[in-house]
């Protein structure tokens, strides 16, 4: 049986002077080089028609920068075991530092709407020349400016930046990456580019990487605070609710109380369709409950059973997603509510 593309973590474990499968003997010793995927995997259909497979290789590594990554990632239809198709590629950043990530994104070879999963398997890593921290980055959260200088007193060829877009979901899933060729830096130059140009529905945040033929940089990171609004569509969530043992809608809970977390959805097709409910406390932002289900009927309710494991104040919301997990709607409004 496949794993979903929204789950799953694969681990490897190798010595860091031989390039092999991540299949191979794992060796727990000092020197071990730990590469994994990391973070849900997330599939949509460009405007094109080919569906695409984003997601996030991790450097576990403490020391030692890992490259030549190759990914093989597989899509399925709905009726057999066997891929449509195979597609090998890369990670976006050549070289990963340590403790640090790259995003991924494959494209399947052609527009096929048979294609209705994937799956993402690293087949080989190895250790990599360092390309040490040789950029600083800044991004604009209101206008999506990006800002990249020379850090290392150098000038750098070949300067590329890359984003990728990232959902509200804890971890997020990448919704879409762009890659930005910069060309050549001058010895404490500067480049500049935009991330809001092609920005898709639903962007929370952003995250942007820099390299060069010599030099990468550290991360940077900005929560969006223009969200791209959704196109008007008749499908949408009617409301939703937090309701008690007596079915009585409530804002107010006990600890440990069981309760019916809810959402009123209307459909304009008969296409499945995907209901996550997500509890965030307001005070932090780490996801204490997420949890997805399926509606098909025009109009349906969805009930999901909780129970509050610690008090404090909570934040309740419902994100309703079509066909590949593309978002056809805009968020519920939240529901506020208080554990006693």
């Amino acid at each position: 049986m496949r794993v979903s593309c929204l789950c799953g973590i694969i681990l490897a474990a190798i010595m860091v002077s031989i390039p092999v499968s991540i299949h191979a003997q794992t060796y727990d010793t000092p020197s071990t080089l730990i590469v994994q995927m990391t973070h849900p995997n997330y599939m949509y259909v460009d405007d094109n028609g080919h569906t695409v497979m984003t997601g996030m290789i991790q450097n576990e590594s403490e020391q030692t920068y890992v490259g030549n990554i190759v990914i093989l990632v597989r899509f399925y239809d709905d009726t057999s075991e066997t891929p449509l198709y195979k597609v090998m590629s890369e990670p976006l950043l050549q070289v990963i530092p340590p403790q640090s990530a790259s995003p991924f994104s494959v494209r399947s070879p052609q527009p096929d709407t048979r294609i209705s999963d994937a799956t993402a398997t690293m087949l080989i890593f190895e250790q990599s020349n360092p390309k040490v921290t040789g950029f600083d980055i800044h991004i604009d959260s209101s206008t999506g400016h990006i800002t990249v200088s020379d850090a290392a007193h150098a000038p750098h060829t070949n300067v590329t930046v890359h984003v990728s877009y990232r959902d509200v979901f804890e971890p997020p899933r990448i919704l879409y990456t762009q890659t930005f060729h910069l060309g050549d830096m001058e010895m404490d130059g500067t480049l500049y580019t935009n991330a809001y140009g092609n920005m898709p529905y639903n962007t929370r945040s952003v995250a942007v990487y820099a390299e060069s033929d010599v030099f990468s940089s550290k991360a940077a990171f900005v929560t969006i605070s223009n969200v791209v609004p959704y196109p008007h569509s008749a499908t949408h969530i009617t409301d939703v609710w937090v309701k008690d043992d007596t079915y009585t809608e409530t804002t107010r809970l006990s600890l440990h109380q069981n309760v019916t977390l809810g959402a009123d959805i209307h459909l304009d097709t008969d296409e499945p369709h995907w209901v996550y409910v997500q509890i965030k406390r307001q005070d932090q932002p780490a996801v204490v409950f997420l949890e997805g289900t399926t509606v098909q009927s025009p109009d349906d309710i969805v009930s999901i059973p909780w129970s509050p494991s610690s008090v404090g104040d909570y934040i309740m919301e419902v994100f309703l997603w079509g066909n590949l997990d593309i978002p056809i709607t805009a968020p519920s409004p939240i529901v506020l509510f208080s554990v006693e």
